[in-house]
């Protein structure tokens, strides 16, 4: 069952994009219920929802189970269903889920559904759409297709920001939006109220792509987790999510085994794939420390295009003005230009003046301080090492204050406490302080150079009160940017 056969559609949780999958569904013409399986009710009907949950998932604790699973059985429609979409990380225990399986209801997830409802309203006529999906690195890779293809119209969407740049560099910002795979279709809804035509429109989507892109990018499955309950590996789904497309799109990957039998993908990363970059080791030149590396070049080996051409050839470029480090931005560097060649664009056509992501390994100076920033939604304390070593080679004194933790209220998932606690041992003699961000690490975490702040600002503003000029500041915070 597709949604272009289906009357009757339930569209399961609103919080993570179904309002927005429900209303095109209502413009299509057809007849919906939105249920939130989180509160039990449904929206499109007048219900008390049930108060306090445990966490997100978790099933409501002002009622007893056998009220809650009468609550939902009441609740279900009276009129028979077509069709439910469901978010892919939602777990098979919620009684609705349990009940639809039951009644042989055909099941779509979010993901197809923004892909359908794409191709029914034809959304993207004329435009050239790259998807990019991972567990590390998508926001970055994002950016630096960004900047890749500068020059054209440009509909850039990411868990940070969303903005459209004109060819002639003129930029319009759009409401900030989550990277929920819904968010496709109310990022186009917003363009077309705006009247604007982007050549190429580069959309970052969590947990898998939709289909909807020319190329679809998978950065990384690093750093595996279980979603839905438990039920499923992360990895698993974003792999099952390059067949969406139904074989129309090029899929860029790290040498990944994917379910894809038309051999429609290039790989990144080693020499013997189809596109990797020589001289990785200057991609890390810092030119405020006077220090100029060879410029990296770009091997591209039997790389497929869209265009149906297979191409070969290198392509020299230059990280600009910053530190760009060689493990942190590697990946996200191979991913970019594989997907701006996989796309069909002239080699001759891309920009090769390349810098660094804001919040992502960026040095900027700062009352005289030289600032690290690498606080983001998907920071990582494995790359402290790197930053550290990074910052003792900028720093004119030698002297360096570290801010980690989280801001826990901004990031759905934070930063594990025993990991923090072993960062802080290892490294406290490295620092001549560290400020940990977020209060629920008070009390938890000591040390004689140990200090905590409420938020990343309050701590900035202490690190540069407690350093003079010269110092190097390392922000690696867990936040939402």
């Amino acid at each position: 069952m597709n949604i272009k056969e289906a009357s009757r559609i339930l569209v399961l949780d609103p919080i993570h994009g179904g309002n927005v999958i429900a209303e095109e569904l209502k413009e299509l013409g057809k007849e919906v219920e939105i249920f939130n399986p989180y509160q039990t009710h449904f929206l499109s009907k007048e219900s008390k929802p049930l108060q306090g949950l445990r966490g997100r998932g978790a099933e409501p604790h002002s009622a007893k189970k056998e009220e809650v699973v009468s609550l939902v059985k009441l609740s279900f429609p009276k009129k028979g269903l077509d069709l439910v979409i469901a978010p892919v990380h939602l777990s098979p225990n919620f009684e609705v889920v349990k009940n639809t399986l039951a009644k042989n209801i055909p099941f779509m997830t979010h993901h197809e559904a923004v892909k359908e409802i794409a191709t029914i309203k034809n959304l993207f006529a004329g435009i050239h759409v790259i998807e990019v999906t991972g567990t590390i690195g998508k926001t970055s890779t994002c950016e630096l297709i960004n900047q890749l293809v500068e020059g054209k119209s440009i509909l850039l969407h990411t868990s940070s920001s969303t903005r459209f740049k004109s060819a002639a560099g003129e930029e319009i910002r759009f409401p900030r939006l989550s990277g929920t795979p819904a968010s496709v279709l109310k990022v186009m809804s917003i363009a077309k109220e705006k009247i604007l035509k982007p050549d190429i429109a580069v959309f970052e989507v969590s947990l898998g792509l939709t289909g909807v892109g020319d190329v679809g990018v998978i950065t990384s499955i690093k750093e595996d987790y279980r979603i839905a309950g438990g039920t499923k590996d992360a990895s698993a789904v974003k792999k099952a999510s390059t067949t969406y497309s139904g074989g129309r799109s090029i899929i860029v990957h790290p040498g990944l085994s994917l379910p894809l039998s038309n051999g429609r993908e290039n790989i990144f990363g080693d020499r013997d794939k189809n596109l990797w970059i020589e001289g990785k080791e200057n991609i890390s030149p810092y030119r405020a420390c006077g220090v100029v590396g060879q410029s990296p070049t770009v091997i591209y080996n039997r790389l497929r295009t869209i265009t149906n051409n297979i191409i070969n050839g290198e392509l020299a470029f230059k990280p600009h003005d910053s530190y760009m480090s060689t493990e942190f931005y590697r990946d996200p560097l191979e991913a970019a230009f594989c997907a701006v060649l996989s796309l069909g664009i002239a080699p001759e056509e891309i920009n090769t003046d390349v810098s660094p992501v804001v919040g992502r390994m960026k040095l900027e100076k700062l009352k005289g301080r030289f600032l690290i920033d690498n606080s983001n939604s998907g920071t990582k304390l494995k790359f402290l090492g790197e930053i550290t070593e990074m910052a003792r080679r900028i720093s004119e004194s030698g002297k360096m204050i570290l801010i980690i933790g989280a801001e826990s209220e901004y990031v759905c998932e934070g930063v594990d406490l025993e990991e923090l606690k072993k960062v802080v041992e290892e490294r406290a003699s490295d620092f001549r302080e560290i400020i940990i961000v977020g209060e629920e690490f008070k009390q938890k975490i000591g040390g004689r150079n140990v200090l905590f702040a409420t938020d990343l600002d309050s701590a900035l503003e202490k690190a540069i009160g407690d350093s003079e000029e010269g110092f190097a500041i390392i922000s690696n915070v867990k936040t939402w940017r």
